[in-house]
C-alpha cells in the first residue's frame, strides 16, 4: 500500500540549535506532544527517490547500425515532500528556518519571536534592519542525511513490514512551494519542499524470508492472509 512510510531527518546540531528559535525543540521526536515531532508525524506525501543515468551516443559502430547510447555517469534528482499543516505552521516554520540558516547573516536575520498572541500584535512587529548581512553557510553545517522508509501493515503494527529504505546523504531544501490561502470550502493547509541531495544508498529488507534464510514464508503476516481472513457472505 502507498500509505505506508516513515520520513526521518538527521540535521547537524547547529541546525537543531538554530531550530530551538522557531520552537522545534526535537525534529526526530515521534511524539505528538513535541512541537518537533510534528514534522516527522505530519508530513504527508514523500517520493522514493529516482536514478537516473547520464547517457552518450555512439554512431558508426558497425556498418548500417544506427546510434548507440551508453551510460558514462550517475546522477541524482531532486525529491519532494508535502506536509498537513497545524495551527502553528510547524512544518513551514521548520522549512523556512532549515532554508534561512543556510543564509543566515547572524542575529539580525533570526526569526522574530511575537509573544503577545494575537492578530494585532503579530501585525504590529517591525521587519529587521534592510541592510542586514547575507553570509552562506558551509554545507557541512545545514547538509543532512534524510532517510524514507517503505512500510506495510503487520500483524503487531501498522508500519511493522519494511521491505525498502532510502539513505539520502547531504540533503537540504532549495525550494519552499508557494503555500495557497483562499476563502471558499475549508481545506487542510499545506506545504511542499524541493530538496537536492548528493548521493544515496539502499538497504533491502526480505519480509518473506524466516530467520534461517530459507525461502519459506515465516510467521509474519502478507496483506494477503488478512484477504484471506475476511468473512464471507452468502
Amino acid at each position: 500500500m502507498s500509505n505506508g512510510y516513515d520520513v526521518q531527518f538527521e540535521i547537524p546540531d547547529t541546525l537543531k540549535i538554530y531550530l530551538y528559535d522557531f520552537g522545534l525543540s526535537n525534529v526526530l521526536s515521534t511524539d505528538p506532544s513535541n512541537v518537533g515531532g510534528l514534522v516527522k508525524l505530519l508530513c504527508d506525501e514523500a517520493q522514493l527517490p529516482n536514478t537516473q543515468a547520464a547517457t552518450g551516443q555512439l554512431q558508426g559502430r558497425y556498418l548500417g547500425e544506427n546510434q548507440v547510447n551508453y551510460p558514462y555517469a550517475r546522477f541524482f534528482t531532486d525529491f519532494s515532500l508535502s506536509w498537513m499543516c497545524d495551527v502553528n505552521m510547524t512544518p513551514l516554520k521548520f522549512l523556512t528556518g532549515w532554508h534561512n540558516y543556510i543564509f543566515d547573516g547572524g542575529e539580525n536575520n533570526a526569526p522574530i519571536e511575537n509573544r503577545d498572541k494575537s492578530l494585532t500584535g503579530i501585525k504590529n512587529e517591525n521587519p529587521r534592519d534592510f541592510k542586514r548581512a547575507i553570509r552562506l553557510k558551509y554545507p557541512n553545517e545545514y547538509a543532512c542525511r534524510a532517510r524514507i522508509t517503505k512500510t506495510d501493515q503487520g500483524p503487531l503494527a501498522p508500519n511493522q513490514r519494511a521491505g525498502l529504505s532510502y539513505i539520502l546523504e547531504d540533503c537540504y531544501p532549495y525550494s519552499i512551494d508557494t503555500v495557497p490561502l483562499s476563502y471558499g470550502t475549508s481545506q487542510l493547509t499545506r506545504v511542499s519542499a524541493n530538496f537536492y541531495y548528493a548521493k544515496h544508498s539502499v538497504v533491502y529488507q526480505d519480509q518473506t524470508l524466516n530467520s534461517s534464510g530459507s525461502n519459506s514464508r515465516d510467521t509474519t503476516l502478507l496483506n494477503s492472509d488478512f484477504a484471506d481472513n475476511l468473512p464471507t457472505t452468502v
